[in-house]
């Protein structure tokens, strides 16, 4: 039996200065708060919504891309090392590693440095992780303002259910993926879409399928011809744009992943691909989550009206918990991390984590391209120009548009917050900012935490 008075052991304190509080709880933000607590520093880590980790949850199936440091499963070490070690120890019905060898031919995810994770049991392992490393938490706890002594952040406003409240924190981490909190203590940010195309990422509203018959359903996709009813085609693609020139509202394009579940298959696509809607606009958002269900719906009529083998007895499972967000704010930080540094590999001697992986399509004329495996990010994409006390990891984090855009997977998320985690413990332990702190110190302790940098 639970013991009740044990559940509100880890609830936060407001009579408390944290050493670190953590805002947000993506991957970047898991990576941040486990990093921290494990070099010595009392946590606090704070989310928005319902659920923790972000994508990695609200998405139910979607691969957890770059989890490992290569596609013969090799450990990045640290916080990936240790989330991959408890997926995979608690068994299949948690996580199974993705398919090895790739696919041209098709629209599915083959990457194998991946994992295809059961959300429910990755919900539960991170409430382990934060007892075992004795991380105070909460949901349902936007940040909607900062506290500032002079151009130190000392603190967080929190929108509670109940009231607002502040927590008090020696360093604060912004993990939120938009950036609330360096933009309320007024850092210089740019905000969503590229500078130069106004493009912006597309947001996406995954959903799964139930009772599919996967054997068929993959064989048909990988066909050398595609046969429809009759008709022959090329790619997937070339069926899904055929359905919307037949009048149903589905996906241009999709990726697939097998999931965790017997029948069960997740979609992701580009959903909102050259709407420009904006993933800071309340009203957008809004409009994501009604295309998305409208998308998957037409999806399945589509698929049953048209007999697409292995998606006859199909159902919608459902939708993803809320909208996938590819980009919004990001810091203008000490060092902006471009495109060129991306794809050129530029040795920083600040380096403190890599990025792995490909860059997405931007619009229909730019085709996803590989990316510098390995490419170096600095330490100092993590810092404001002016603000102290304060560091800003993940998609928010310090880059250009496409220089985020490349290698933006969960994984190298979260490595990317380990980082700053490592960086924020030393600054309490050290009594110094985070603009001075000796990047060396920060390489030495993830080096012994098994990271290769």
């Amino acid at each position: 039996m639970i013991d009740l008075t044990k559940l509100y052991e880890r609830s936060p304190k407001q009579d408390k200065i944290y050493d670190v509080i953590v805002a947000g709880s993506g991957p970047a933000a898991i990576g941040a708060s486990i990093a921290a607590a494990i070099n010595g520093a009392s946590v606090l880590i704070l989310e928005a919504k319902s659920q923790f980790c972000g994508t990695a949850t609200s998405a139910m199936w979607m691969y957890f891309n770059w989890l490992y440091h290569d596609n013969d499963y090799n450990t990045r070490g640290g916080v990936n090392k240790i989330l991959a070690d408890m997926l995979e120890k608690t068994g299949p019905d948690a996580a199974i590693r993705g398919n090895k060898k790739s696919d041209a031919r098709s629209t599915f995810l083959t990457n194998s440095a991946n994992l295809s994770i059961h959300p429910e049991y990755l919900k539960n392992i991170l409430f382990d992780l934060f007892e075992q490393y004795e991380i105070d938490y909460s949901l349902y706890s936007p940040v909607v303002d900062v506290e500032k002594d002079g151009n130190r952040v000392c603190g967080v406003i929190v929108q509670n259910r109940e009231a607002k409240v502040k927590y008090q924190g020696k360093i604060v981490i912004d993990s939120t993926g938009d950036g609330d909190v360096a933009f309320k203590a007024g850092c210089e940010m740019e905000n969503c879409g590229s500078a130069a195309s106004g493009w912006r990422a597309p947001m996406t509203v995954l959903f799964a399928l139930i009772n599919v018959d996967r054997p068929r359903f993959w064989e048909w996709a990988r066909s050398e011809k595609i046969v429809l009813q009759g008709m022959e085609f090329a790619r997937v693609r070339d069926v899904l744009a055929f359905g919307n020139k037949a009048g149903y509202f589905i996906p241009m394009s999709f990726t697939i992943y097998h999931g965790t579940v017997p029948g069960v298959v997740n979609f992701n696509y580009r959903g909102t691909r050259n709407w420009h809607f904006d993933g800071l606009d309340s009203y957008d958002l809004t409009l994501i989550e009604k295309t998305g269900i409208i998308q998957a719906s037409e999806f399945l009529r589509f698929a049953r009206d048209y007999d697409i083998p292995g998606l006859e007895k199909a159902e919608l499972l459902r939708t993803g918990a809320y909208a996938s967000i590819r980009e919004t704010r990001r810091l203008v930080g000490e060092y902006v991390f471009s495109v060129d540094d991306l794809m050129n590999g530029t040795e920083f001697p600040d380096v403190v984590t890599k990025k792995y992986g490909s860059r997405d399509p931007m619009g229909d004329e730019n085709p996803r391209i590989d990316i510098m495996q390995g490419a170096q990010y600095p330490y100092r994409s993590f810092l404001p120009k002016i603000i102290d006390g304060l560091l800003v990891a993940g998609r928010c984090g310090s880059a250009t548009f496409d220089g985020h855009y490349g290698g933006k997977s969960m994984g190298n998320m979260m490595a990317m917050g380990q980082a700053a985690g490592v960086a924020a413990a030393l600054c309490v332990k050290n009594n110094c900012q985070p603009r001075v702190l000796d990047y060396a110190l920060i390489q030495k302790k993830l080096d012994d935490m098994g990271v290769i940098l």
